[in-house]
């Protein structure tokens, strides 16, 4: 059902999450977690039976509208190998999600992904619109959500900037949003998906080196899996102009593992090509299932 090559758009991107739900209804669920700045619900499709889950995220900066699609149809395959009973990559799907759950948020910014989609015109506010266009900055690259905020610099963590005069740490809805779902579940880990290098981030400037340690050794296991290079420690230390984002609050705030996946190329241009769905979803298809598996060991 969910076809790869293709642009969704956010419309399409909820029917399909809707219709996953009532074919897999005995394992999943999908619910409004929030809303965005500009009123567009935000969901939650949980996938399991576990109490405890590994939080997977996409779609935070608006322009990179390739992963959104790739966790619907990790959704769709993971939910179809649990009722037959089959492996991916070698992974008993079944096992893993008897014993814990994966809480999928495919589109965590849907007013940047509909403004980097098909332009200004998607936000209905007429201030946030006229803010938007103001800002001199093409729909295409656009990164932010209606009011112009990175969601993925306003988290409340130790490497908090403020960038914008209206902005405060956690001021967005869809900021909130990730927030109450880290509070409101049990968690074990967390993995953010963007796209820009086929990187995998592991290291946090603000946690202790045991910590980094420990999620080194799990970005390893994901690297033998994807072949993407581990990012640096220099490349995403706390401090400086990469603060503020959703794994660094994670990070601090539970003290569980959370890893950052760079899908496509350092070339990949915006908007992605969809040709890129395809190559994508072969090499972090079973990332989530991979880290589960570590997890638990």
């Amino acid at each position: 059902m969910i076809a790869l090559g293709q642009r969704y758009s956010y419309e399409e991107i909820c029917l399909s999450l809707r219709t996953l739900a009532d074919c897999y209804g005995e394992f999943s669920l999908c619910r409004r977690a929030g809303e965005s700045q500009d009123g567009r619900p935000v969901f939650l499709y949980r996938l399991g039976f576990g109490r405890k889950s590994l939080v997977v995220s996409a779609g935070i900066h608006g322009r990179e509208g390739v992963n959104p699609v790739l966790l619907l149809r990790m959704i769709e395959d993971y939910s179809q190998a649990f009722r037959f009973r089959r492996k991916i990559s070698g992974r008993d799907v079944s096992g893993l999600l008897k014993a814990y759950s994966i809480l999928f948020i495919p589109l965590v910014n849907p007013d940047g992904y509909e403004i980097a989609r098909s332009g200004f015109s998607a936000v209905a506010n007429p201030f946030y619109r006229r803010m938007a266009r103001g800002q001199q900055i093409s729909h295409e690259e656009w990164k932010y959500n209606a009011r112009c905020v990175d969601i993925n610099r306003n988290f409340p963590c130790r490497s908090y900037v403020q960038r914008r005069l209206w902005e405060y740490p956690g001021s967005e809805p869809e900021t909130q949003t990730m927030m109450r779902v880290f509070r409101d579940y049990d968690t074990i880990g967390y993995l953010d998906f963007h796209s820009r290098g086929k990187v995998l981030y592991y290291y946090r400037g603000a946690m202790s080196r045991t910590y980094n340690q420990r999620c080194r050794r799990y970005a390893r296991k994901l690297q033998a899996l994807c072949g993407y290079s581990l990012g640096r420690p220099g490349q995403e230390l706390a401090y400086g102009k990469q603060g503020g984002n959703s794994v660094q609050y994670y990070s601090e705030r539970t003290g569980n593992p959370a890893i950052t996946v760079e899908t496509l190329s350092e070339s990949a241009s915006f908007p992605a090509e969809i040709w890129g769905q395809e190559e994508a979803y072969r090499e972090v298809r079973a990332l989530p299932l991979a880290f589960l598996e570590a997890l638990s060991a």
